[in-house]
């Protein structure tokens, strides 16, 4: 047994640097002689995930429920899948499924807002969001999406607020930089605005350097326009 452990090992590795259809046939015969491993299964649906080909990897990760139906990797996979090719309704089913098994994994409640999120249910997606940050407190990427979605609600204080607590906890999180001066300068707070506009052309210039000095043109224009003498 040890042996083939470590064969599964190995191929592990293999994949681990990004050559999965090197692994595919090692899976496979792998899994003719342990055809009852789950991990074995989930990587074979992974070759082929990696490579293209969804549906077949769907298929992999389908027969590998019928055998382990409560595996929640098995089920994880088979949800990401569905929620990849815009299948919502069944991404959403499962990763229910997986929540009942694993119901403090940040990432699932994370999925669940993603797809709430693409429903239009912002204010269900920001409760999934707020759960994920319940059992991974400092993932900046969740608190960059309520900051979004509550931006998106117009609700453009609060989005501040979401937003901030990311550069806190990330002060090299360039995209939430940018939508905080957004949301500061739809607040009226025109000073931090800039600040916050210049900081993330200067972490992510390939991504933010055109839209910063759009944005920083507004806020100019309407700092002039503070400035300028009162008519009447």
């Amino acid at each position: 047994m040890g042996e083939v452990t470590q064969d599964l090992g190995r191929i592990q590795k293999i994949m681990e640097n990004g050559n999965y259809e090197e692994a595919r046939p090692l899976l496979k015969e792998y899994l003719a002689a342990s055809p009852n491993d789950p991990l074995a299964i989930r990587l074979y649906g992974n070759t082929y995930a990696y490579t293209g080909y969804l549906g077949k990897a769907k298929k992999i990760w389908h027969d590998g429920l019928r055998k382990f139906p409560e595996n929640i990797d098995l089920i994880y996979n088979y949800a990401l899948a569905h929620y990849l090719q815009g299948n919502l309704f069944y991404a959403r089913r499962y990763w229910k499924k997986a929540l009942k098994l694993a119901p403090e994994d940040s990432e699932i409640y994370f999925n669940l807002g993603q797809i709430a999120r693409d429903e239009g249910r912002l204010r269900l997606a920001i409760n999934y969001w707020r759960k994920a940050l319940q059992f991974k407190a400092d993932n900046v990427e969740v608190m960059n999406n309520i900051g979004v979605a509550f931006a998106s609600l117009r609700s453009f204080g609060k989005a501040a607020i979401w937003y901030k607590k990311a550069v806190k906890t990330d002060k090299n999180y360039a995209l939430a930089h940018f939508n905080l001066a957004n949301a500061l300068f739809e607040t009226g707070e025109l000073v931090a605005a800039q600040k916050h506009a210049e900081a993330a052309a200067k972490l992510d210039p390939a991504s933010h350097m055109e839209t910063v000095s759009l944005l920083n043109h507004k806020i100019k224009e309407k700092l002039a326009g503070e400035k300028a003498p009162k008519q009447g």
